[in-house]
């Protein structure tokens, strides 16, 4: 920080940019809030990308999941090799969000109430800690029929509401990293399948597990590359 802080203002990098970031009363971050802030970006963000990453190779391999690989495929066949231009793919969005649908990394956003809350017949006081639980409203048959089934034409079909679809929590809480993991995944999955064809080496579902406070592959995902 100290070293990029003189010329952050001529630089366009992530720690540069919260260097010059000003609050709305103009003061400015603190060295322990930025290096918070890239902690969260860089260690937080990179089991969870990851293992997203994992979940929609399983999926996608999956014998009963063929054709949406072969559509995935014929849309990057077409397009131009340009990141900018696959992140802007929208079968390959629809992947990335029906994997992140069935296979939330984790399973609970917490928040604390500032004021009193009504919520259905509980009247719940101030500094009370409510969460949501992710794979309950992502397994809804209201929201998704059929829900526990692999398919990405859904999330074309109707794009579901900020609390129906809660990967990244919601809110001005949200998660920091939510467009950068989204991005990352996008690239990451259309260069692998451009590049390489894989198949599946899991005779069956990999169990998901708790780690920590994140949830994945009890043994990871293991892939075979066949040409």
């Amino acid at each position: 920080m100290d070293r990029v802080r003189p010329h952050a203002s001529e630089r366009d990098d992530i720690l540069s940019m919260m260097l010059s970031a000003r609050y709305e009363d103009g003061s400015k971050m603190t060295d322990r809030d930025i290096r918070d802030e890239l902690r969260t970006l860089l260690i937080a963000g990179h089991e969870t990308t990851a293992t997203t990453f994992a979940c929609a190779l399983e999926e996608l391999h999956r014998p009963e999941n063929a054709h949406v690989r072969a559509r995935l495929q014929d849309e990057l066949a077409a397009a131009p090799a340009a990141p900018e231009e696959l992140a802007k793919l929208p079968f390959l969005g629809a992947v990335i969000d029906e994997t992140l649908r069935l296979h939330p990394v984790v399973e609970m956003v917490l928040r604390r109430l500032r004021r009193p809350w009504r919520l259905g017949d509980y009247e719940l006081p101030a500094g009370t800690s409510i969460g949501v639980a992710l794979p309950l409203v992502h397994q809804r048959a209201d929201l998704y029929p059929d829900p526990r089934r692999f398919d990405p034409q859904r999330m074309l079909d109707r794009k579901p509401n900020a609390s129906e679809f809660v990967p990244f929590g919601g809110g001005i809480r949200r998660c920091l990293g939510a467009a950068l993991s989204l991005y990352e995944l996008r690239i990451a999955l259309a260069v692998l399948l451009r590049e390489a064809t894989l198949a599946l080496r899991e005779p069956r579902p990999v169990p998901i597990v708790r780690r920590r406070i994140t949830l994945g592959p009890q043994t990871g995902v293991r892939m075979q590359r066949i040409a």
